[in-house]
């Protein structure tokens, strides 16, 4: 049914649910004090760290990191989109899902059909069709077999512009168009998006055909090209492979994240079954959060040219913020001209593998990379070495890894670690504090120093943890909240929780399933609070925070009025005695 699905029909929704039971059903879960524990379904681990807090009706992984409400654990676990997630529960209440209208088209689901078909129908043109010799015949070349074909369900896109058109023209050219089988030009003609190509169905972990990518196998450029971005297919978060790799080995240890769908192949073919590929794309940060849901070690094999060394170096960036807790990350550099393909066929694997297990650390990466030019010999050199390092470590979650880089960046360039971890923390709160709501908790500082200021991240930490904090401040410094000048999340939050007074933190967090802001508001809620929050603490804190803020927001105004600093602390005091 058109429409999205009413806010308040959601929250009634998770109020009525228990995440106790969503969750029981698909895990073990044994009543551990005021919460339930289990093995961990979205990594390998023998000791339960699996946690479902009834209470807050939000579950967390220690072990993973992997947290959510009932909606966001049927997303993850079932593969399920969140208009899904949200009939799924609602039908496991007896209750229908009610539409409105909004700005937001519903996603068009029926799509699955549509390229299931496709793929029907790629697949016995791969076996039937008169131009299938010179396809098979390069697979052949390639190394693969039949067998490997069909594991990977591989077809044929033969010559012609309306072969797909004209076998699915049940469905409507539109919905051909929409799936992006068919391409429509300038002059409204359509023809067939993949012509003269083997084609790899790509699928998300539910194994439901959600795009293709198609290769030449004889003369003809691009080598490869994929589906476009459709109402089922994001390239930047789908790995192909990946639905495969978990059914040869249900219970993954690693992945192996290589170039291309024929490395896949090929890799699969000589055994090596836990490798996937980006869509035409560079591996980023969405990309590692799917892979370390399934496992805890990725390994990405580059090229070792100076493409693949910026590849790696772009792999660093996307990865550092999620590199949490036991998840690692190595890198493979092969030598130049060769990729995973070549060297299994012509070495095997277990040279290959021995490659793999040789892979360099990402901390071991990341500095060798920034040393490069570098004379560590001199003060300069050792001093840009640090420079070019600390806003890179500001992105990495305190943890273990964290700790050895900035040990070992310590020891190379003379400079004390509690230093560099510190100047880390005030690069990355700095950069942060462009888009506030972002921006992490200040060192707790001295007794004998000045306390600090209170940051918009801090409050609305806060607030999440206990939504009815809200409730304890004052109706102006309420409105001043949610109002904040900067549009931040917590204004966001503060205008929501006045609209929902009875929202908890799992209603809070299912509100923002989807949004930008989600991730933000799901690691607060699974970071342990360490003291209670007094009431009277908060809303002294708020009423700093908003005094602040409209102290900063009257000094970007001075710069452009003229107004002398006497004349911002006299508007300063003016709005605290106000609020």
């Amino acid at each position: 049914m058109a429409g999205l699905i009413p806010q308040s029909f959601i929250n009634d929704l998770i109020a009525r649910v228990d995440i106790v039971d969503v969750i029981g059903a698909r895990v073990q879960l044994k009543k551990a004090g005021s919460n339930h524990k289990g093995l961990c379904p979205f990594h390998n681990e023998k000791t339960p760290s699996f946690n479902v807090n009834p209470d807050r009706q939000f579950y967390h992984c220690f072990g993973c990191e992997a947290h959510g409400t009932a909606i966001g654990f049927l997303m993850e676990y079932d593969g399920l989109t969140f208009p899904e997630a949200i009939e799924a529960l609602a039908s496991s209440v007896g209750v229908t899902v009610p539409r409105e209208q909004g700005r937001e088209p519903p996603r068009d689901t029926s799509l699955y059909e549509v390229l299931e078909s496709a793929d029907l129908e790629f697949r016995r043109w791969l076996r039937s069709n008169e131009d299938a010799a010179g396809a098979v015949a390069y697979l052949k070349s390639r190394g693969l077999t039949g067998e490997i074909a069909r594991d990977f369900g591989i077809g044929l896109a033969p010559e012609g512009w309306d072969g797909i058109k004209r076998a699915l023209s049940s469905f409507g050219e539109q919905k051909l168009i929409a799936a992006g089988l068919v391409v429509k030009n300038e002059k409204g003609r359509t023809y067939d998006r993949f012509r003269e190509r083997i084609i790899f169905p790509i699928r998300d972990t539910r194994g439901r055909v959600i795009g293709f990518g198609g290769r030449v196998y004889g003369a003809g450029e691009p080598k490869y090209i994929n589906s476009p971005e459709t109402d089922v297919f994001r390239k930047g978060r789908e790995l192909y492979g990946l639905y495969e790799a978990r059914r040869a080995q249900r219970r993954l240890q690693s992945v192996l994240v290589v170039e291309g769908y024929m490395d896949v192949v090929a890799l699969a073919q000589h055994g090596v079954v836990n490798s996937v590929a980006t869509l035409g794309t560079a591996i980023g940060q969405a990309h590692f959060e799917t892979l370390y849901r399934h496992v805890d070690l990725v390994v990405c094999c580059f090229d070792g040219d100076e493409a693949g060394r910026g590849a790696a170096w772009k792999a660093v960036d996307a990865a550092f913020p999620v590199l949490s807790g036991t998840r690692q990350l190595k890198f493979v550099f092969l030598p130049e001209g060769e990729d995973p393909d070549t060297i299994i066929r012509s070495r095997g694997r277990e040279h290959f593998q021995e490659l793999v297990d040789q892979a360099m650390p990402v901390g071991e990466y990341f500095v060798a990379h920034l040393e490069e030019g570098l004379d560590l010999d001199k003060a300069d050199g050792r001093a840009l070495l640090s420079e070019l390092a600390v806003p890179h470590i500001g992105r990495l979650p305190n943890g273990a890894l964290r700790r050895v880089i900035v040990d070992g960046l310590a020891e190379r360039t003379g400079i004390d670690a509690a230093t560099l971890d510190r100047a880390a923390g005030q690069s990355h709160a700095t950069d942060n504090a462009r888009s506030d709501p972002t921006e992490p908790f200040p060192e707790v500082d001295q007794p004998s120093r000045r306390p600090l200021k209170p940051s918009g991240s801090q409050i609305l930490f806060e607030i999440v943890k206990d939504p009815e904090l809200i409730a304890v401040l004052d109706s102006e410094t309420q409105v001043a909240l949610a109002k904040d000048a900067d549009t931040s999340l917590l204004a966001d939050v503060a205008s929501y929780l006045l609209e929902e007074p009875e929202a908890d933190t799992g209603t809070l967090l299912a509100r923002y399933v989807g949004h930008e802001g989600h991730d933000q508001l799901a690691e607060f809620a699974a970071r342990p609070l360490l003291l209670p929050t007094r009431a009277g603490d908060f809303a002294a804190k708020v009423r700093r925070y908003i005094v602040d803020m409209d102290l900063t927001a009257s000094s970007r105004a001075a710069e452009q009025s003229g107004w002398s600093m006497d004349d911002l602390r006299r508007h300063a005091q003016r709005r605290q005695e106000m609020l």
